[in-house]
């Protein structure tokens, strides 16, 4: 720990931030760190620490973040990189994430909320940048998640489910690719109001970007297990997306369903993993919004002989199932 500790402050030194207050900040589920730096000067920054031995992604952090700022989009600037040591040293973009902005703005939500549709519009129009691209039957091994955390699940009940998904995925997926930031949601957007057009939404937490249908990242918009979104919002987004891309309403809406039931399966295996292995309970109480978000995408047509058994062999996460990882 030591010669991290060595490594970092050598790192910084360099960059002319060696002086500098660090003040850590909130992280994700991974073992990337993250530290707010203050100058003596007032001026701050952000130190990104994903010692190698544990996390990968700083080449591809620092190549999709190349890839957004070439779109003028806010994707943090890199002040400095120790590429080969997983340390970078980036822009502050501030503390205005969205999802604090939206709850104790709630008049521009859905401003806010249309300037993300018109970031997604952008980024599927660009050229592709070169990421990995899962073909159907990854991402339905990626629910497996589920069976391997989530409490209570008979995964033999869900092989139907499965089959469906695989062959609907493998179907849209024909319809074509773009890039997909993965964890796209409010807590992963920061407000900046002074900035012009599209840059005024701060990107972060994109290292795991791949290439996939369009829907993926509206889906993780729209479906967010931190904050509620309504249908009849989520219903009106949609259609404004369509609006803009020209997309058959219907085909989208089956994207949309089955990504959506893709995701929140998953994320159910997520939240339970990290409170089993890591002692990271804190996503718990999300467990019922994204179990209603599967639900919800459970009622499209295309799962109708499946939806039972799904809802069957997942129970829903209660007050005594949470109290139990604790």
């Amino acid at each position: 720990m030591s010669a991290r500790i060595d490594l970092i402050d050598d790192f910084l030194i360099q960059a002319g931030w060696g002086r500098a207050q660090r003040l850590p900040m909130a992280g994700d589920l991974s073992s990337r760190k993250y530290h707010r730096l203050r100058n003596q000067d007032g001026n701050t920054a952000v130190l990104m620490d994903a010692p190698p031995d544990l996390d990968s992604s700083t080449p591809a952090f620092v190549e999709m973040t190349n890839w957004l700022r070439s779109s003028s989009l806010s994707a943090p600037r890199i002040m400095a990189a120790d590429v080969e040591n997983g340390l970078l040293l980036l822009e502050d973009l501030g503390e205005r994430v969205v999802s604090d902005v939206i709850a104790h703005e709630p008049d521009i939500r859905r401003n806010i909320y249309e300037i993300t549709l018109d970031l997604l519009v952008l980024i599927r129009s660009r050229e592709n940048a070169a990421l990995s691209c899962p073909d159907a039957k990854t991402l339905v091994d990626m629910t497996t998640l589920a069976d391997e955390h989530y409490p209570g699940i008979e995964t033999a009940r869900l092989s139907g489910f499965r089959q469906v998904l695989e062959t609907v995925l493998k179907d849209l997926l024909g319809d074509g690719k773009t890039v997909s930031l993965r964890d796209f949601h409010t807590d992963n957007l920061v407000w900046l109001p002074e900035r012009p057009g599209l840059a005024r939404l701060g990107l972060l937490d994109y290292q795991d970007a791949f290439l996939t249908h369009p829907a993926y990242d509206l889906v993780s918009l729209l479906s967010d297990a931190r904050s509620d979104i309504e249908p009849e919002f989520r219903s009106d987004m949609i259609t404004l997306y369509t609006d803009r891309t020209g997309d058959d309403p219907d085909r989208f809406g089956l994207a949309f369903a089955a990504l959506s039931a893709q995701r929140n399966m998953r994320i159910l295996g997520i939240f339970a993993r990290a409170a089993r292995k890591l002692g990271r309970t804190e996503h718990l109480g999300r467990l019922p919004r994204v179990y209603g978000y599967l639900k919800e995408a459970m009622g499209h047509p295309v799962f109708n002989d499946v939806s039972e058994d799904v809802l069957a062999a997942i129970p829903a996460p209660t007050a005594r199932m949470i109290e139990s990882f604790s």
